[in-house]
């Protein structure tokens, strides 16, 4: 549903909302329509043409016309980090939010948010998120609490830290690794957010998890509302989470230096190197669905490429000093066969996780 007439606001926007557009035509409306129509009316959309090969350039345009507020950027195809920073670097609002093209967010996000932020004076403020398959939705609850204020001590050891990795009792849910690395579903003071960039995924596979990093270090307080606004579309089939990648592994380990380097330069503690160790641990679900993905090699050569990563001096450490006591029994089977590199074994049970996960 469009609107029927310009909205004309003259104040400052009190939030940014930055749209990352490449080939979304099928959701790019749904996506739209829940942010002209947000029940807090200051605000500005910008959203950047990746290049996009559809007809997405033609619905940002005919929304455009019909809502102010709406800026649309044209760039040749940088990326999901390309065009972020092209976001960051032309915001004006208080706040900056990110919301990815083929997902959606509730009518009421940004009011929620924004006065959460106001009346906490926070520096962020994070909302549970829905996962949306084909047959069914499933809430994402990223704390226990339901309402959580963090001070900049507590933000680093009880989220900043988990950015680098799960530790002790979290371990027994290797599925929530994860969970909070999503640039999405955040409102982030703009004067923090626009000084740091996103780095390409061609260079580290996951941008994300590195730009929050950055950022959280930075922040003197959060808050955390447990209310599931945002919703996270994982039926696109043309999504970054969802094609192979053939160089994923030598990405991922560009990610770990850099977050070697930051532990070793800001937050030299014990605690932070065992999270990033349990990281490097845990990203042998993800490189092995990806290699899941590389249709064309035989299940052997699959077997063959995740043993090498196995074999390589930071899985091998990673792996004799990881804790399998706190894992429920079926990631001690999935993790026992990654360090004792029984990796043909390791590809069927990959391959039923996907026929599981194709299912849903």
């Amino acid at each position: 549903m469009m609107p029927g007439k310009q909205n004309f606001i003259s104040s400052p926007p009190k939030i940014s909302i930055i749209v990352p557009v490449y080939d979304v035509e099928l959701y790019l409306r749904q996506c739209l329509d829940s942010l002209v129509n947000q029940t807090l009316e200051n605000i500005e959309i910008i959203c950047i043409n990746d290049g996009s090969p559809d007809n997405s350039i033609g619905i940002l345009n005919e929304y455009a016309q019909n809502d102010s507020r709406i800026m649309v950027i044209n760039q040749k195809n940088m990326g999901l980090s390309g065009a972020r920073n092209r976001g960051l670097k032309v915001a004006t609002g208080e706040y900056i939010m990110f919301v990815d093209g083929d997902d959606w967010v509730d009518l009421n996000i940004c009011e929620k948010l924004y006065g959460t932020a106001s009346l906490e004076n926070a520096d962020c403020v994070m909302c549970s998120y829905v996962k949306e398959f084909k047959n069914r939705s499933v809430v994402n609850h990223i704390f226990k609490e339901e309402y959580l204020v963090l001070e900049k001590n507590e933000t680093k050891y009880r989220f900043h830290r988990r950015l680098f990795g799960l530790v002790e009792k979290e371990l027994s849910r290797p599925e929530d690794c994860d969970l909070i690395v999503s640039a999405c579903m955040q409102l982030y003071r703009r004067e923090i957010a626009a000084s740091v960039d996103f780095l390409d995924t061609k260079l580290i596979g996951t941008e994300d998890a590195l730009f929050q990093i950055y950022v959280y270090y930075y922040f003197a307080k959060f808050v955390y509302i447990d209310m599931p606004l945002y919703h996270y579309r994982k039926t696109n089939q043309s999504s970054l989470t969802s094609t192979h990648k053939t160089d994923l592994f030598e990405r991922w380990q560009n990610l770990y230096d850099i977050m070697q380097d930051f532990i070793y330069k800001y937050c030299d503690e014990p605690v932070y190197h065992e999270a990033l160790d349990n990281r490097i641990v845990f990203s042998m679900i993800g490189l092995g669905l990806n290699e899941i993905y590389a249709s064309e090699k035989s299940i052997i050569k699959k077997a063959r490429r995740l043993k090498n990563m196995l074999e390589t001096e930071r899985y091998r450490e990673a792996y004799e000093r990881f804790k399998f006591k706190c894992l429920p029994l079926k990631w001690k089977m999935f993790f026992g066969l990654c360090k004792f590199k029984l990796t043909l074994a390791l590809v069927f049970m990959l391959l039923a996780v996907e026929y599981l996960r194709k299912r849903q």
